[in-house]
Formats: C-alpha cells, structure tokens, sequence
C-alpha cells in the first residue's frame, strides 16, 4: 500500500511538471509583434546574418529569436538586445507595435542615420540604449517623454576621426565600474548634437545618463538640468566639448556615485566646489580640462574610490581631505602644476593601487615619502608612478617591501646613490623605470632575482661598473632594457645566449666587450621590433640587414661606414649621424618619421630621394642631412613631403635657387639651409610656412631685399638667422611685428639706412631666457613639435650660432638661449635707438662694422642681461655712459675705432677688459693708461668749454643792453615813458622814507 502511494505520488509530480513545461513552451508572442519585427529584420542589412534566427514561417514564435526576450506570462516583447551585430540600414517605425518594450538595446551597429523621432513614444522604456549605434543629428526633444527611463546611454564617437582612418573605442573597467570592453570598428565619425537639455528634466526617475562624444556645447545650462534629476546615480559627459561649467548654490543629485567630465574646455576655470559637496561620489573623472587654480581645500566627498583631476593647470598643494579618503583604490593627479611635498598620508592609505602623481613640481625627500610606509599600504599598491618631479635623495631599503607592486616609475627626478640591494625583493616587479636621475654604482645583483620584470629603464644615470650575464640569468620575461648614457660595460662570453627576447634596447655609450664589432648575441633577439639604441658605443663595420627591422634605430656617433640600403620597411625613426657613411641617399618608405643622417660622407644629388614617385606623398616629420658632402640644386618636389616640421640641409655644397614647391611644407617649423652655395631670392611661396619657428639662410648668396611677409606673416618665428648673404636695402618696420623673436642675425650682407626704433616690439627679448625647446614646445598648443624618440634613443636637437667674442657658439636645445640681435657688418646710418635698451633680456648685441653715428644711449645699463656688446667701428662720438658699468655679468666688450671721448667710467666691469676694447677713439682711464698728453687735451677740452660759456654770456648780456639803448633813442614815446616811470618810482621811493 505504501508503495502504491509512492508511485501515484511521483506520477502526479511527474505529470504536473510535464504541464508546466508544455504551458511555458506554448507561450508565443502575438502577432502583429512577430510581424513587426519581420519589418523590422526585413528594413535593415544583416551581413554577418545575426538575425538568422527571426524565422520568416507564419508558426514562427518571436520569443525564441535572438536578443528578443519576452514576458513569461503574456508573451508580450519586453526586451529587445542586438547590441554589436553590425545590423545596417534604416529603422522601420513598425517597432512601436512593441507597445510593452522596457528595453531597448541597439548599441555598436551602424545605421548611419538620424535618432527616430518615434523612439519618443516607447513610453515605457527603462532602457534605452543607442550608444556608437553611428547616429547622427540633433537628439530629439521628444526623449523626455520617456519618463520611466531609468538608463539613457547615447555615447557617441569622437566628433574628429582624421580622413582615412578608423576609428576605435577602447574602454577599461575602473574602480569597479564596468565600462564597455570592446573595440568598435567604424569608418564615419558620428556627430550626435543638442540644442538644449532641457528635455533631461522631464526624465526625473533617471539613474544612468551617458552621453560621452555628444556635442553637448549648445547646452549651457546643463549643470542646472542635472541638477533636477534626483535619483542620478551614474553622469558620463566625456568629450562634450562643454565650454562653462556653473555653481551651484544647492545640490540636488545627491545620490551621485559616478561624475565623468574629461576632456572637455573649462579654460581658465577653477574647479567647481559643488563637486567636491557630492557625499556618495565613488568615481569622479576631471581629467584634461585646462582647470586652474586649487584642488579645493575642503571636501564632503569622503567615499571616493576613483579620482583622476591629470592633464589640468591645478597649482596647490594636495589638500589633507584627499589622503583621509580611507577607500580611495586609484589617484591620477599627473601632469598639473601641483607642488609641495608628496604627502606622506598616502602612504597610510589601505585600499590605494594606484597612486600616480607624475609630471608635477612635487619636491622632498625620498626618506619623508618612503621611510614610514603603512603594511597595508606596502601589501595593496600595484602602480607608483612619480616621474618630472624633484623628489631627491637616495632610494631607501623600504622601497624594497612593497609586496604587490608592479609598476615603479621615478624617471627624471633627482635620486642619487645606488640602486639599493632591497629592490631584488619586489617578486611582482613587471616594470622599472629609474631613468634621468642621478644615480650612482652599479646594477645590484639582486635585480636578478626579479623573475617577473618585463621592463627596465635606467638610462640617463650615472651608473657604472661591470655588468655579467648572471644577472640576466632568471629574467626570463624582460623585454625592454634601456640602460643608455650610463657608464657600464657588458661582460658576457661569446657564446652567451640570452634568456630573454627583447622587443628594445638602449645601450648607447655603454662598452660592449666587443672591440668595435657588433655582438653576435644581439643576432639572437628575433623579437627587437621597438627599438635599438647603440649609440656611443664604438662599432664599427656595415649596418646588419635585420636592423632595419626595428622601428626606432639609433646607431649615431659610432664608425660605421659603407652605404645603406633604401629603407622601405617597418622602421620610422633613424638616427645614423655622426659615423662614415657614404655613396647616395637611401630611398625611403611611406611609414618613416624621422631621418637624421647628418655628419655623414653623403654625396651627390637629392633628387632622387625628394622626388621619388614610389609614394604619393610621405610622412617625414624630421629630415637632418646636414654635413655631408652632397650637391647639386634643390629639386622642387617639396609637395611630396607636406608633414615635415624639421628641414635641415646645412653644410652641404647644395646651389641654385630655393625652389617655389618649398611653400607647400605648411606644417614646417625650422629650416635649416645654412652654409651651401644658393642663390637668387627668398622666394614668396615660404609665406605659405606660418609655422616656422627658425628659419636659418646664413652663409649663401641670396640677394635682394629682406621680404616684408616675414614680419607679416611668420609671426611664429623665434630666430631668423640671414648672416652672411648679398641681402640689400632696409631693415623694413614690418620685422618688428615678431613680437616672439629672441635671435636676429642679418650681419655681413649689404644692409643699408637706419635700424627702425619699433625694435622694442621685440617683446620676447623682455621675457626672462629660455632653452631652445621651450620655443619648440607650448604645453597644449598643436604648432610644437617633439620628436617621437623617447628613452634617449635619439632625436633631433635644435641647435642655433650666434656670434659672440668674435667667434661662433652654439646653442643646443638644453641651454639656455642667449637672445641676440646681430647687424653687424652692413652699411647701416643714423643713431642708435633708445628704444633698443627697453630689451632687458638680451644676452648679446653686436652692431659693429657699420656707419651709426650719434651717442651710445645713455640708459644702456638697463640691459642688464647683457653677455657681449660689440659697436666697434662705427662714428660714435661723446663719453662712454656711465651706466654702461654696472652691467655685471658683461663679458666681451668691444667699442673701438669709433670717435668716443672722455674717461673710461669707474667701476670693476669695464676696467677688467682688454686695452683692444676701447683704442681708436679719444678715451682715458684704465685699462688705458693717460699719459700726458691725453690727460692735457681732456683739460684743455674742458677749459675751452668754460672760456666758451662765458665768452657767450657776455655777449647775450651786451646784445640785450643794446637792443634798449637804441629803442630809447629811436622812440620817443617809449623815452618819455621810460623816463617817467623812473621818475615816479624815485618819488614813491623817497616819500616812504
């Protein structure tokens, strides 16, 4: 009887299980939704055939398609998902049929198409999704109406994709915010706009608002739209070229968790305090947006997970409220102004994985940063980044217990002492980068013990000793060693075959064991792609073929010799100066940036080179062929090389004229054609390079006068250098328009009339002196060029010859300039302008060897910046100034052969120079000696002017007296006026007394 209850019972389960299996199956949608969808699938191109599944059969059931998810109960389409089908084409409004839609998701297609006005009437949608679905056009108002929208994600591309390029979209996950991680092909930018948010309003139980790319520039007030949805959990407005960025005097969205506003135009705008009011912020993303001023000093956003405020001009030190953020996992404050020391209170932090402060004017001790490190702070951080700071003094053992860190880098800062021993104890190592400081000894044997270290980077140091292959012997995963500008040596045998294979290698001036040869180990790295510095090093022989395989190589200042072959690969920066090379010019590819083979035995022409029809057009940025032997005339196939921004042919044997093709280089910064045999004029087509910073002529055979158009047009140039051609005619007042000027050089050419007293609009000579590549670089400002060699693997250096002490100096990109003004050697007349002593930065003034006559001016000694001043052979007359001596740090002086007279003014200055400084004039004092006859004429120079003063007084006296006598004479009116008013007075005069 038992058993037959059981069996009966477990039928019964059975039977009721098998029904409600049959009823959920039976479940199909309705109809008109199944035909709706059909339209919908039938509207669009599907060509990876995603939509296979939406069965065309009258029976089919639309709630077993894919991405369509039905309600279990009605069979109603609740749900529709076709996110990343690459589905095409024009939406069919046959979707409003799907009257009980919550969701919709029609992300990462591409229907090149405007947003549907009738995706306003899905009224009960809470997700909406049609982020980089490749919308275009202005968002329509009618999104408001969607009032149970709980997500709105309408993300878009960036609104700038360069003409023939992809674009993709690549996204991380943060702090515990999954973000999309995918890469999105698309071959149109997509230009999603606004003309007001004042629709968002409407939408008030909205969480989740993403509108990333979305030209949003139109909606000025949308700080006071957001701030009427109170439920707001989650605000993406990246890249929205939003422009102003108001207060708010009461905060509303106080259930904010996550704020992303990168990278948008708040210029000149200090960060917004409300922000810093939101309680539960967990993520906030301020990054590159030109904010100044503080981090704000007081915050009540204590919960703060994420904060990244990098790429900004914040200038404050770092307020306490932001280390007392106790759940703080990733600080991203990196390239700001922020100074003061590193707050030791990071290091009390317990959550922290990220703390990256790098390129700042951080300074202190690395004792004070590192000395009392928290455990937990040691066991949670993964990435320390600290680089362009001025954080000193020597690693500490401490640094060594980090137990999860990963990624160290203290490049360019100012470390000294060795690399401590304790380093080897950072098992989860990957990346090390100690790079541009100042460190001493040698590599630690304990580095050895690394075995998870991908990357080094110590180059720039002063480390030095003997390195073996043991200490290589356990790194099995490094991939990148950049050990350049140190002084180590490598001791390995011959037949040591290394551990590892690298994708890049700095050694550069490093001893390689090897004599000059090649080491045959480096034969073994089949993987050496990124690139190969061995500069410095002595080798020699010819260049191995599989170098070019690399694409950065830097093998200048060796003796390499031999020709090389045409360069057509992979590699996009060559740096082969300073070593034999010779025979023609290699050929080029499409994909090189950088070339410098100056200093070479280069010879022959370059047109085979510049006007190669292989290519279109190239890419070239940076072209350095000077010093070598070649020749011939510049061919006019410059069209072919528009994105040059580096052009130097100096020192060659190149003539003839300077071909017109040379105006198409539009994106050109410095020209170098000095030193060959050119001729004919400047032509007019260099108009067209209004970006030149430096353009240096000297030392050709141009001629003709010096164009207008550079001082109306080239308003970028700093050091325009012309020395030392057949220039004629006048210095025009139009130079005087390069307000940014700091080096001009128009000496030894055939220069005529006066030098134009707009000179002081020389502003730049006023500002206080900076290096070359400050000229070449203006933080955020697209017209400075860089060069794309990173890690001391090589580069260009701009350079400039100015003439001082009679002979050239060089001034390279690290130095800092002297600012010069250079006319000498011309026929120029008339007097030296006052307005010239207004330039108070000028390091050196040369305008001897020519026909200025007058005086030297007499508030000369405000120049005080003053290096070199040379006004030799001209016809100056009168005393030397007596300011012209307190000019302290003048150290070359030449005013001979001119007409000067007087004493020499006292003072240590000018009394320390040579007697050649002041000869051929009519001067006393020291360092001249006044003999007696000197001393003689200088008093009888002064008594003549005394006898003179008198002897012209006394005739002015007589000539009045006489003028009277004879009017008195003459008129007898004026007798009898005279003579009765001294008779009058004569009477007053008696009768009061």
């Amino acid at each position: 009887m038992g058993s037959s209850n059981s069996s009966i019972a477990t039928l019964s389960f059975f039977l009721i299980t098998c029904f409600k299996l049959c009823k959920c199956h039976s479940i199909f949608c309705p109809q008109i939704e199944n035909q709706s969808l059909l339209s919908f699938k039938h509207s669009l191109q599907d060509p990876y055939h995603q939509l296979s599944s939406w069965d065309d059969d009258s029976d089919a059931n639309c709630c077993k398609w894919n991405g369509v998810v039905c309600n279990n109960s009605t069979g109603h389409v609740h749900q529709l998902h076709l996110r990343g089908l690459s589905l095409r084409g024009q939406i069919n409004p046959s979707l409003l049929n799907l009257k009980h839609l919550t969701h919709l998701d029609l992300s990462l297609n591409n229907f090149k198409q405007t947003i549907p006005s009738f995706f306003g009437s899905f009224t009960k949608l809470e997700l909406f999704n049609l982020s980089f679905a490749g919308f275009h056009g202005v968002i329509p108002h009618n999104i408001g109406n969607l009032s149970y929208l709980r997500t709105l994600d309408m993300a878009g591309f960036p609104n700038i994709v360069p003409a023939g390029h992809n674009n993709y979209y690549h996204s991380k996950t943060l702090a515990g915010y999954p973000e999309m991680e995918f890469a999105a092909h698309v071959s149109f930018p997509n230009l999603l706009q606004v003309d007001n948010l004042e629709w968002l309003s409407r939408l008030s139980g909205l969480e989740n608002l993403n509108m990333n790319f979305v030209n949003l520039s139109r909606a000025t007030d949308w700080v006071q739209v957001i701030n009427t949805l109170p439920s707001l959990q989650q605000l993406r407005f990246q890249n929205c070229s939003l422009g102003y960025i108001s207060p708010l005097s009461y905060i509303n969205i106080t259930s904010l968790t996550l704020l992303d506003l990168s990278s948008n135009n708040f210029h000149s705008t200090e960060v917004p305090k409300w922000i810093f009011g939101l309680q539960n912020l967990h993520f906030l993303d301020l990054r590159n947006n030109s904010f100044i001023g503080p981090i704000p000093a007081n915050s009540n956003a204590t919960k703060l997970k994420y904060i990244d405020l990098s790429f900004n001009f914040l200038n404050s030190t770092v307020p306490s409220w932001l280390y007392s953020c106790i759940d703080l996992e990733f600080v991203v404050l990196d390239f700001n102004f922020l100074t003061g020391a590193v707050p030791a209170g990071f290091t009390n932090l317990c959550k922290t994985r990220r703390l990256s402060l790098s390129n700042n004017n951080f300074q202190g001790n690395t004792s004070d940063l590192f000395g009392n490190m928290s455990e937990c702070f040691l066991e949670a951080l993964e990435i320390l980044d600290l680089q362009f700071n001025r954080i000193s003094g020597q690693l500490i053992d401490q640094v060594g217990e980090f137990k999860s860190l990963e990624y160290l880098n203290l490049n360019k800062n100012l470390l000294t002492g060795p690399i401590p021993a304790s380093m080897g104890k950072l098992s989860s190592l990957k990346n090390l980068q100690l790079g541009g400081n100042k460190l001493t000894q040698n590599l630690p044997h304990s580095l050895g013990q690394l075995s998870n270290l991908e990357k080094i980077y110590i180059f720039d140091n002063k480390l030095e000793g003997v390195v073996t292959e043991t200490l290589f012997a356990n790194l099995t995963k490094l991939d990148v060693f950049s050990a350049s500008n140190n002084q180590l040596s490598l001791n390995v045998s011959q037949s040591w075959i290394p551990p590892f294979q690298l994708i890049a290698l700095g050694l550069g001036s490093w001893s390689l064991g090897s004599g000059s040869k090649i080491p045959s180990w480096l034969e073994t790295q089949k993987n050496l792609s990124d690139y190969l510095d061995l500069s410095y090093t002595g080798i020699s022989g010819s260049i191995p073929s599989w170098f070019w395989n690399t694409q950065i190589l830097n093998l200048s200042h060796n003796q390499l010799h031999g020709e090389i072959p045409d360069v057509r690969g992979a590699v996009q920066f060559i740096y082969l100066s300073s070593n034999k090379l010779d025979g023609t010019l290699p050929r080029v590819g499409d994909a090189l940036k950088e070339l410098d083979l100056s200093n070479n035995s280069f010879s022959g022409g370059i047109a085979h080179f510049l006007c190669d029809e292989t290519y279109p057009t190239y890419s070239l940025e940076i072209l350095h062929l000077g010093d070598n032997l070649l020749s011939g005339e510049l061919p006019d196939c410059w069209k072919k090389w528009p994105s040059l921004r580096y052009l130097s042919l100096g020192n060659n044997q190149m003539y003839g004229s300077i071909p017109p093709s040379i105006g198409f280089l539009t994106n050109l910064q410095s020209l170098n054609l000095q030193s060959n045999g050119l001729s004919g004029e400047i032509p007019f087509a260099m108009h067209n390079c209004i970006k030149l910073v430096k353009m240096g002529l000297a030392d050709n055979n141009l001629e003709g006068n010096i164009p207008t158009w550079i001082g109306t047009i080239l308003v970028e140039l700093r050091i325009l250098i012309l020395r030392s051609n057949n220039m004629s005619g006048q210095i025009s007042s139009e130079i005087c328009q390069l307000s940014y000027l700091q080096i001009l050089d128009l000496s030894n050419n055939e220069l005529s009339g006066v030098i134009p007293r707009c000179i002081h609009n020389f502003t730049a000579m006023v500002m206080k002196r900076r290096s070359l590549s400050d000229l070449f670089r203006q933080y955020g400002n697209e017209k400075s060029w860089y060069s794309y060699s990173f890690f001391s693997t090589g580069g260009i250096r701009e350079s400039a010859l100015i003439v001082k002490k009679g002979g050239k100096l060089e001034f390279d990109n690290i130095l800092p300039l002297v600012t010069s003004i250079d006319l000498s050697m011309n026929s120029l007349s008339g007097e030296i302008p006052n307005e010239l002593t207004s330039l108070s930065e000028l390091g050196s003034l040369n305008l001897s060897r020519n026909q200025l006559t007058g005086l030297i001016p007499e508030n000369i000694g405000e120049m005080k910046q003053l290096e070199s001043l040379d006004l030799s052979r001209n016809s100056l007359w009168s005393r030397i100034p007596s300011s012209l001596a307190v000019i302290s740090g003048l150290g070359y002086l030449d005013l001979s052969y001119n007409n000067l007279t007087g004493r020499i003014p006292a003072g240590t200055q000018l009394q320390s120079f040579n007697v050649s400084s002041f000869v051929g004039n009519h001067l006393c004092g020291l360092p001249l000696t006044c003999n007696s006859s000197e001393g003689g004429k200088e008093m009888n120079e002064k008594a003549a002017e005394v006898e003179w003063f008198y002897m012209l007084l006394c005739m002015g006296y007589a000539l009045g007296f006489s003028v009277v006598c004879t009017a008195l004479v003459l008129k007898k009116a004026w007798r009898d006026a005279y003579f009765g008013l001294l008779e009058r007075m004569w009477i007053s005069f008696t009768t009061s007394t």
